[in-house]
């Protein structure tokens, strides 16, 4: 949810995040998604690359989802993070579904248009298959 940088600028999705007027006693589940990686050139042994690879998605994905959690801790929230490894998408959808949450905020990556075609949005798969409502964050131009 939140990108590298300040919280405090606006380009940022995640400062829309942080400032939304959520209410008193929100519980907030901060999810970050590794994405399981497959390398598609291997010079050094396919083992050994892949795994690199898949621990440093892991782990910028739980200090993601753990910075985003302090941050909204520091303003007096109840907020866990998460980290999954995954499709974004059914990662997502699951843990809204156990959770049983009422909001799910995703942001939107611009992509080309052969991208979209051949892998789709997150965002757009989750607005159509939330058991929720959902807020979608866009980088604002120029960003």
């Amino acid at each position: 949810m939140a990108s590298s940088g300040s919280y405090d600028d606006a380009a940022d999705p995640a400062h829309s995040v942080f400032s939304f007027p959520w209410p008193e006693g929100a519980e907030i589940h901060v999810l970050s998604v590794a994405e399981v990686t497959y390398p598609v050139m291997v010079a050094m042994g396919p083992d050994a690359l892949a795994s690199d690879v898949q621990v440093r998605t892991a782990e910028d994905a739980r200090a993601t989802a753990n910075r985003s959690a302090m941050r909204f801790r520091s303003l007096g929230f109840t907020a866990e993070g998460l980290c999954m490894k995954g499709d974004p998408e059914s990662a997502i959808l699951e843990h809204a579904k156990e959770w049983g949450a009422d909001l799910i905020v995703v942001r939107s990556h611009d992509c080309s248009r052969l991208e979209r075609l051949l892998i789709g949005s997150i965002a757009e798969r989750v607005v159509k298959h939330a058991p929720c409502s959902v807020l979608v964050l866009k980088r604002s131009a120029g960003a």
